[in-house]
């Protein structure tokens, strides 16, 4: 694939954001860039969206309760009922 080189302005909070994800996940700023071109454009995901700290899905992580023992196993027949098809 041939690549263009581009320029482009960015304001402060947004030339940070990328700072940050760049140090977070590793990847420098033009392929967070490019990646969200694809995405918001294209309509195409990205292969790898890791968790960072600040994600809201860490604030639901151990906030359940359950008296059965194999939820973790088990989750689709909790969620969805039906047949157990537990891998072990």
């Amino acid at each position: 694939m041939y690549m263009r080189r581009t320029q482009l302005y960015l304001d402060e909070t947004q030339r940070k954001i990328l700072a940050r994800l760049s140090r977070e996940t590793g990847k420098s700023i033009g392929q967070l860039v490019r990646e969200a071109v694809d995405e918001t454009y294209r309509g195409k995901k990205s292969a790898e969206h890791p968790f960072s700290g600040d994600d809201p899905i860490w604030r639901f992580m151990g906030g359940g309760r359950s008296r059965e023992g194999d939820v973790s196993a088990r989750h689709d027949r909790y969620l969805y009922g039906g047949k157990d098809e537990t891998v072990r």
